[in-house]
Formats: C-alpha cells, structure tokens, sequence
C-alpha cells in the first residue's frame, strides 16, 4: 500500500489481493475461453445462437464483472462522479449475462421475445462502457504501468472488431475479437493474478 501522505488519498485504496488475483483469474479465464469459443464456433455464428459461445460468453461477463468490481474497489477511477462508470457497468454486465442465460432454446436472436431483445441492449452498452472506464482508468493514473493501459486497449475489443467485421467480413472478425480477447482481456487478467508487484496502485 502506498503511503506517501504527499500522494492522492485515492492510491492509497487497494483491494483485498486474493480478492483481486481472483477477479484476474475469472478474467483471463473468461476472455481465452470465449476467444476459444469464438474460432470454434467460427461463422456458424451467423446461422444463430451457439450453445458453446453463449457459454463461453458467460464466462467472459463474468471476469469482467469480477474486474469492474476489482476497480470499484481499488478506487480505480477516484472517489468523484466517474465512479458511476463502474457502478452502471455492475448494472449492466449481469444484464448481458442474463440475456444470454435466457437465450437457450431459440434458434437466433431473432426469435427472443420483446423483453429479451429490450435486455439484450445491456451487451452492447456493457462493452462501450467497458471503453469509458479503460479512458478514465488511464486518465486517472491511480494504476500504474500496464495497468494503467491494458484496460483501455481491452475496452476497444467491441470498436475493433466492428471495424475488422466491416472491412473484414465474419471470418476476419472472429479472429481479430479472439486476438484481442488473448492479447487485452486475458493479458490483463493475468497480470492482475500474478502473486506479487501487479496489484492496482502498485508498480508493474
């Protein structure tokens, strides 16, 4: 724990650390096991819902639920009004797991009832908010070296892989989300699960 009472009182907050190696592994556990997910589902995505990439999407929300806890914790966005970032995200990803715990037994998304597809928004806004909270954990600097980054390069999961779809098309885009999932999401995960020296407001 920093205490240098010259420094903001926000680095001093820390969580439990076997508290925040545990949300690094549900992360990095969550993100490889949906990139899998995603190369072996592969474009049969486009036919409809997939058994194995709702699972394997699941388990992503929930590492990033463990995370956005972990910043919520850690004051990872200082203690003023951009901690409703984190607080909407809470809100939000068990929405985005909901809508996909619900959607087994249709065919495409499509076929969801009105609520489901109203619920269904809550995918989409969690991962444009998961962009908001990687500016503003950079733009605060509470975390230190790649902590303070990585969040940020795994916010822009959902834009790039817009854009690889876009210019791409479904194959390309499918390994260019599990690239990044690998290289951002559990990258992250991992150094938050190393034992010593990555716990946020310490030095990498």
């Amino acid at each position: 724990m920093n205490v240098n009472p010259h420094e903001p009182v926000a680095v001093r907050h820390t969580a439990n650390p076997s508290r925040t190696r545990m949300a690094g592994l549900l992360l990095a556990a969550g993100a490889a096991s949906w990139a899998a997910g995603t190369v072996i589902v592969g474009d049969k995505i486009q036919e409809g819902i997939q058994t194995l990439d709702t699972i394997t999407g699941m388990l992503f929300v929930v590492g990033l639920f463990a995370f956005v806890w972990t910043v919520l914790a850690t004051r990872g966005v200082g203690d003023g009004w951009a901690r409703i970032i984190p607080v909407g995200l809470l809100v939000l990803l068990p929405g985005a797991f909901l809508v996909n715990a619900l959607s087994f037994g249709y065919a495409t998304y499509d076929d969801l009832p009105l609520p489901l597809m109203i619920l269904d928004a809550c995918w989409p806004l969690s991962q444009l908010g998961m962009l908001v909270l990687g500016i503003a954990i950079a733009v605060r600097g509470h975390y230190q070296d790649a902590l303070r980054w990585l969040p940020l390069l795994a916010g822009m999961w959902f834009p790039v892989t817009v854009v690889a779809q876009i210019f791409g098309g479904p194959t390309v885009s499918v390994y260019v989300s599990a690239a990044w999932l690998l290289g951002m999401h559990a990258h992250l995960g991992v150094r938050l699960a190393l034992p010593r020296g990555t716990e946020p407001g310490h030095h990498a």
